[in-house]
């Protein structure tokens, strides 16, 4: 495959499968057929209108609809949409920093087809022939991308926390580095996609940040989630994203990201500009969207 592929992956989706959801005016998620089905047969709090559905208007909060999207969680569960509950708070919102219109457990997230947010982080140590970069491995009994190749760090973004604070936390969890450290990451932008997967539509923003690692650093993983980690080449590293299986699907384009921020892949390539293009997706289908 080519690092453009790479980036097709993340970005396929159908807009004429998927459906929407409201909060009031406001489209709050869109949702592919397992999902739309179950909703034309159980639609509870959401409320049938049009294309998709809306939530009942009299809950007036983001409380009183965070209670009524659990109970819709709950019947996602019960017709094994979705696997279970993760315990994580994740924030509805039409766009970072707007208001929050309620939150949803972490695990429905995909299947209500909301937007999501997360971060990752460059593990980097420079030397004269070029920078290394730190790559973890993912335990094998992940529920998502078991034993495939990731960042140093990355996590889903909760409802709660500032992203420093988020960093700090995932740093300490998932590499030991500790909060003076953490404190050092530098934020380096933000990569879009909006991707069909077996569990509904994945609308993520993945906010990047790098942190300049000593030669002597060596990364500890303390929450279970991390096997091992390697430091290799950047340039190697994009060579294993371009020609292998090995790394979660969404890794890559982080890699993509840093490899073009880097100067490793330039403006000499011919799909340089695609690849630049394609790392800023929309995460919003086109208007039109909906068909039943």
């Amino acid at each position: 495959m080519s690092l453009l592929d790479r980036i097709r992956t993340c970005t396929a989706h159908d807009p004429a499968r998927l459906r929407p959801w409201r909060i009031g005016d406001t489209v709050a998620g869109w949702v592919t057929p397992p999902v739309a089905d179950l909703l034309d047969r159980r639609p509870g709090p959401l409320r049938p209108e049009g294309s998709g559905w809306r939530l009942d208007e009299r809950l007036s909060g983001p409380e009183a609809r965070t209670e009524a999207l659990e109970e819709v969680t709950d019947r996602l569960i019960e017709a094994a949409l979705v696997r279970k509950r993760r315990h994580e708070r994740y924030p509805v919102l039409t766009e970072w920093g707007a208001p929050l219109l309620a939150t949803v457990d972490r695990g429905a997230a995909v299947a209500l087809g909301i937007k999501s947010f997360g971060i990752h982080l460059n593990g980097v140590v420079e030397t004269a022939d070029g920078p290394l970069l730190w790559i973890a491995k993912r335990a094998a009994d992940r529920a998502l991308a078991p034993g495939k190749l990731d960042n140093i760090v990355a996590g889903g973004q909760p409802d709660g926390l500032s992203l420093a604070e988020n960093v700090i936390k995932e740093c300490g969890e998932e590499a030991g580095i500790p909060p003076e450290l953490a404190r050092q990451a530098v934020p380096a932008g933000a990569i879009t996609y909006m991707m069909d997967t077996a569990e509904g539509l994945r609308r993520d923003t993945l906010f990047v940040y790098d942190l300049a690692l000593a030669p002597g650093f060596a990364p500890r993983n303390t929450d279970g989630e991390v096997e091992s980690f390697e430091r290799r080449p950047l340039a190697a590293v994009l060579e294993q994203v371009r020609d292998t299986e090995d790394f979660k699907f969404n890794v890559a384009l982080v890699i993509i990201d840093l490899a073009i921020r880097r100067g490793v892949v330039g403006p000499e390539q011919p799909d340089y500009l695609a690849l630049c293009r394609g790392l800023r997706e929309p995460t919003d289908p086109p208007s039109g969207s909906g068909a039943r």
